[in-house]
């Protein structure tokens, strides 16, 4: 059975999200790397890094969503219109037709 094209990209996603909060909150938090284990500054570092890294990702793709539901909506709404135009302009073609026959 072949995974989902969706499932896989979104884990894909994920993974490159996660491997960039990793990578820039070891470059922030991380000074020493004579020891085996984060001190209690460093543990700390990462958390709080990692915490606004996600709360920053969550609120950028809540406005992400927000957006692009305008956006959809603003293009139903333009094509609605664009239709209705077409529609009128394919009438006084007919109108003028039929005023050309009679």
């Amino acid at each position: 059975m072949e995974p989902d094209s969706g499932a896989v990209r979104n884990f894909r996603d994920f993974l490159q999200l996660y491997n960039k909060m990793t990578e820039m909150c070891f470059q922030r938090c991380v000074d020493n790397l004579n020891a085996r284990k984060l001190d209690l500054v460093e543990q700390e570092c990462v958390g709080d890094c990692a915490q606004k890294f996600i709360t920053y990702n969550n609120k950028l793709m809540q406005n992400f969503v927000k957006t692009q539901g305008e956006i959809v909506n603003r293009r139903v709404k333009e094509n609605e219109e664009e239709q209705k135009s077409l529609e009128a302009q394919q009438e006084v073609v007919m109108n003028q037709q039929v005023s050309a026959v009679s």
